[in-house]
């Protein structure tokens, strides 16, 4: 087997292609074509708490349960959104048709609470 010295134009392609390559690999593992429901989410449950992201009005919300219990997203006022999500599902509803914030509360949890922006 022959030898390549090490400072040759070729050497120097090999390993630039080499580490191309390598960042490819490292890069694809990173991410994913699918992204997760849980990166999309506008609310998001986990630990017993909720995270939540402005919406536009009447937009679809996505809720993602990344918690190990069922828990809904129920609007205090009863009457603008109430789901039940179960533990690593998604839900969805259309957020309410006029801005403003709306407060919501997991009904089987009393102490979990929140607010939906709607913009």
């Amino acid at each position: 087997m022959k030898t390549i010295p090490r400072h040759s134009p070729l050497a120097k392609l090999i390993t630039l292609v080499t580490v191309a390559l390598a960042l490819v690999l490292v890069l694809g593992a990173c991410s994913s074509s699918s992204k997760s429901a849980t990166s999309n989410a506008d609310i998001t449950i986990k630990d017993f708490a909720f995270t939540t992201k402005a919406v536009k009005a009447g937009a679809t919300v996505t809720i993602h349960n990344g918690g190990s219990v069922t828990h809904t997203v129920t609007s205090d006022d009863g009457t603008s959104f109430n789901k039940s999500i179960d533990s690593g599902k998604d839900a969805t509803f259309t957020a309410p048709s006029k801005a403003g914030t709306y407060k919501f509360h997991c009904n089987i949890h009393s102490q979990m609470t929140s607010t939906l922006t709607v913009t």
